[in-house]
């Protein structure tokens, strides 16, 4: 499933946050728009294998260690830990389960001003609209996140052009539950 666009909603998302914003002063002028092209790909599931069950294991262990942490730092190398597991050959679902895992780091991350900027730099190079994302909420949940640390950095065109992706990824998602 291929989905396309660009500007539209995103753009006016980005014009009222400019809008709004008493410190952007000539915003629209300086402002670019924001970039709401997206592609979406079913995640068709693979057959099991001893190498891949392990690695979802792994991952959920990794889950579990990271909330039981009791604090960010003990949290994130938890969740580092998960990104740097070697993932086995023919395991399509372990792009989801990465994805979840940059996430949930760069959520971590970003509790910090300091972390906001390394957070934006795990999590973009993922979601930039050239990349066909996987049609689950794994991706729309990395975009809003994505919004999320854009805004903390002040880069609204970044911001807006997540969060259109992101309501564009749960719409399609909806219309999959419909159907």
């Amino acid at each position: 499933m291929k989905i396309r666009g660009q500007f539209g909603f995103g753009w006016l998302v980005a014009m009222v946050l400019a809008a709004c914003d008493p410190e952007a002063g000539d915003a629209d002028a300086t402002l670019s728009p924001p970039d709401a092209r997206i592609s979406l790909h079913q995640v068709r599931t693979g057959a099991p294998t001893r190498e891949g069950l392990a690695f979802i294991g792994a991952v959920a262990r990794i889950h579990g260690d990271a909330d039981a942490a009791a604090d960010l730092d003990t949290r994130a190398a938890a969740l580092r830990r998960g990104l740097s597991l070697p993932v086995p050959a023919n395991l399509p679902e372990a792009e989801v389960l990465r994805l979840e895992l940059a996430t949930r780091l760069s959520e971590t991350m970003g509790q910090r001003p300091e972390g906001v900027a390394v957070a934006l730099d795990l999590l973009e190079p993922m979601l930039v609209p050239e990349n066909s994302l996987p049609l689950d909420r794994a991706s729309a949940r990395a975009l809003v996140t994505l919004g999320d640390l854009a805004m903390t950095a002040n880069d609204d065109a970044l911001a807006a052009g997540s969060y259109a992706r992101a309501i564009r990824v749960m719409s399609a998602l909806r219309k999959e539950l419909e159907q």
